[in-house]
This record gives structure tokens, C-alpha cells and sequence, in this order.
């Protein structure tokens, strides 16, 4: 079987265009709750492993910020795309200001679909890596918090979006 890991887009506070949804996708599988927890966790922690092995501090979880990265996920994954633009074409921007978080001096966002891979929370952090622009959001020191969200389409593609924000202090769950 050959696997191959669906093209990754990052964008760093500037905007792209939607992508066109596939023809024929499904629904997202809503019974999987579970495996897309243990993935939102496995990427937390492998991102986390990899910015201490650059020398840079843990990122801090913000459950706002994985509020809106879980949106977009289950928002991608019903459709069958990915974008950094939600179906109500809102981009990072605007979908943290309609929910309200605060105290932000820069933000980033690395989206991410895998299948076909034993684990495909891994395929995703290693095409993050390999992509210049999402290792520079990894690897950015000026982000101190993020949220991450994932879903899993019925065709068993998981959809990971991860939110990165550098705060003037505090967290953005308080603001």
C-alpha cells in the first residue's frame, strides 16, 4: 500500500485561498472522539520534545485556543479540504477574535491531514518539520501558548490544526 501524507499548508498572519471541498467526502466521523484526543495529545507532546531539543521552552496549553483549532478541524474534515480558512471564511485572525482571546502580540497556525499510516499524528508532525514554514512556527520562541484540534473524517483521514500565539502576558483562557 502506498502511503502518502496529503499536502500541508501553513500560514503565518497572511491569508490563502480557500481550498475547493472534494467531491464525494463524508461526513466527520463523529464516534472517534476518543482517537482524536489521544492524537491532540501525541502532537502536544511531540511538539513540545522538539522544542526542547532546540533549546526553547515548553508551549503552554490554552483550551480557547483548542476550542478554535478543534472548529476547524471538524470544519476541514467535513468537507474534505484543507485551508486556513474556515467555511464561514474566516481566517486565523478572525476566528481568534470571534472567540474573544486577547493579550496576543503574534499568532500562527500549522494545518495538517494524514491516512494511511499506523500512526498519523506522527506523519503529520514529520511534514510539519519538513516544511520550512511550519518548523519556523515550531521553532518560533516568541510563541508561548497553543491549541491543538483534531478530527477524523469518515474515510479515516485525521485533520490536525495547531494554534500558536505569543501573549504580552498571562494566558489567552483568561482574558
Amino acid at each position: 500500500m502506498k502511503k502518502t501524507i496529503l499536502p500541508l499548508i501553513l500560514l503565518l498572519l497572511a491569508a490563502t485561498p480557500a481550498l475547493s471541498p472534494a467531491k464525494g467526502v463524508a461526513p466527520v466521523r463523529t464516534e472517534n472522539v476518543g482517537a482524536s484526543s489521544k492524537a491532540e495529545g501525541y502532537l502536544l507532546n511531540a511538539i513540545n520534545r522538539i522544542r526542547a531539543e532546540h533549546g526553547l521552552p515548553m508551549l503552554k496549553k490554552s483550551d480557547k485556543l483548542a476550542d478554535i483549532a478543534r472548529a476547524l478541524s471538524r470544519d476541514l474534515a467535513g468537507k474534505g479540504v484543507l485551508s486556513h480558512t474556515d467555511s464561514r471564511g474566516r481566517d486565523l485572525g478572525a476566528r481568534i477574535a470571534a472567540a474573544g482571546v486577547k493579550g496576543w502580540r503574534l499568532i500562527g497556525e500549522n494545518v495538517g491531514r494524514s491516512s494511511g499510516y499506523h500512526n498519523d499524528a506522527e506523519a503529520i508532525v514529520s511534514s510539519w518539520m519538513d516544511s520550512e514554514p511550519h518548523r519556523k512556527n515550531i521553532l518560533t520562541r516568541d510563541f508561548d501558548f497553543t491549541g491543538i484540534g483534531t478530527a477524523t473524517a469518515k474515510d479515516g483521514t485525521l485533520y490536525a490544526a495547531q494554534l500558536f500565539l505569543g501573549s504580552t502576558g498571562g494566558s489567552p483562557d483568561t482574558r
